[in-house]
């Protein structure tokens, strides 16, 4: 590259414009649309072999990267920068939901068998900027985002390449489950034919979604890939107290009793993370000693405090969906659940009150700009009163967390927090210090 237009003057975009000028190649950053427009025709008529490299803020259909298109600009987005740059291997997660916990997990695991790995993409620092280290990590374990993905990324070629799960989300950027699929399986399509291709079973696919393996196949039908799942037909598959490999790999059987990710939620990321790992050279033993001392991250089904009826308060303000909402329901330590939900919803309001009720929920205390909308939807599947705001939920959920002694005081919104709070982790901040106060 002898010439770039960034489109972006955030994170991502500053880290491919520090990365790519310190390789003395000259960069020109359009912060917004309106900057774009201007620019883009300018720098393409003076820079006939340039690039725009795209920050994930920019949907492929904006305004921005319409006029990047308009002026032939090529356009790459900045983890496919990042992995133009990187010389290193990569492991690649993409999901709907776990992907945090997932990479951080792969990355502390290599870390603690003496590999040098860090995580990046989606969670972390921008790709670009691992590129950029001195000395590089031995690893980049990246967390793609659907924005991430949406924009070409041909120099991508992960080693391992996970898509977790698949549920309604972001369906405001992308329009429909099959647009946002074809950009989650887009992570695999540079994959070289020797790299592990990992996807749910279909057993394990949730109904009402389209089913990444079949979808895969479809797209890919040259590519072999392997499953994870709890079914007997996947390949890699949790059962309560371990994970377990394949047959063809010697059955290997990796204990996790008592770890964060010993539940029917987290156990089959964990499976497929076993995998990733195996290829990357980790033993059983190496990934099972990984998975018991694996510390969370902050909200995400965070104990914040416990009261001295025996309840525990869990923050999860991480579950900004209602797939989310439910999973965290599910992964509540003890039963019943006391349920703070509400915020903006990011999709439609579907989730059944019955559903919560045989999960385990007791009641749920809304909030935020839907709660009034999602008490009136559960109401009569089980006790829902809208609050209001979390401070006001928080407190009529102490009184009956009083009331009922052992249980679960859970946050899990299944909604974005930018109605009332800045961010998922304000909010959570926010929850801590009230159960502080309530418990």
């Amino acid at each position: 590259m002898k010439a770039v237009l960034t489109i972006g003057g955030g994170v991502s975009g500053g880290a491919a414009t520090a990365a790519l000028r310190r390789r003395g190649v000259e960069t020109m950053v359009a912060a917004n649309d309106n900057e774009t427009l201007v620019l883009a025709p300018r720098f393409a008529a003076t820079h006939p072999d340039a690039v725009a490299v795209a920050s994930p803020g920019f949907a492929p259909d904006g305004p921005a990267l319409r006029a990047v298109r308009a002026a032939r600009l090529p356009i790459v987005s900045e983890i496919g920068l990042g992995a133009e740059l990187f010389d290193g291997r990569v492991i690649a997660v993409t999901g709907s939901k776990g992907k945090s916990s997932i990479v951080k997990f792969i990355a502390d695991a290599l870390s603690a068998s003496g590999r040098t790995a860090e995580p990046c993409g989606n969670y972390g620092v921008p790709f670009c900027e691992i590129a950029d280290r001195d000395p590089l990590p031995q690893f980049a374990v990246l967390e793609c985002s659907s924005f991430q993905l949406e924009t070409p990324h041909r120099a991508l070629q992960p080693e391992s390449a996970v898509l977790l799960n698949l549920s309604s989300d972001h369906l405001d950027r992308h329009g429909t489950l099959e647009a946002y699929l074809a950009a989650k399986l887009s992570v695999f399509e540079d994959q070289p034919s020797d790299a592990l291709a990992l996807l749910p079973s279909p057993d394990d696919t949730t109904g009402g979604v389209p089913d990444p393996a079949t979808a895969f196949a479809k797209r890919f039908p040259w590519r072999r890939f392997e499953t994870f799942g709890v079914g007997a037909d996947a390949d890699w598959r949790w059962r309560p107290g371990a994970v377990l490999g394949p047959a063809a790999l010697g059955a290997p059987e990796m204990p996790i009793a008592g770890s964060y990710f010993d539940n029917e939620v987290l156990g089959p990321a964990a499976a497929a993370a076993a995998a990733a790992l195996m290829r990357a050279g980790l033993s059983p033993a190496e990934i099972s000693s990984a998975a018991r001392r694996f510390a969370p991250l902050p909200h995400r089904m965070q104990a914040t405090a416990r009261g001295a009826g025996g309840a525990i308060w869990i923050d999860n303000s991480k579950a900004t969906s209602l797939a989310a909402l439910l999973a965290s329901v599910k992964m509540a330590p003890v039963r019943p659940v006391v349920l703070l939900a509400g915020g903006r919803l990011k999709e439609p309001l579907s989730l059944p009150g019955k559903e919560l009720l045989d999960s385990g929920v007791r009641f749920v205390y809304t909030l935020g700009e839907c709660g009034a909308a999602m008490a009136s939807f559960w109401r009569g599947a089980l006790p829902a009163e809208y609050c209001g705001t979390l401070a006001e939920a928080a407190r009529r959920a102490a009184e009956t967390a009083r009331t009922l002694g052992h249980c679960t005081v859970l946050l899990a919104p299944g909604t974005a927090s930018f109605d009332q709070f800045k961010s998922f982790e304000e909010r959570g901040d926010a929850f801590a210090a009230l159960s502080h106060a309530l418990a």
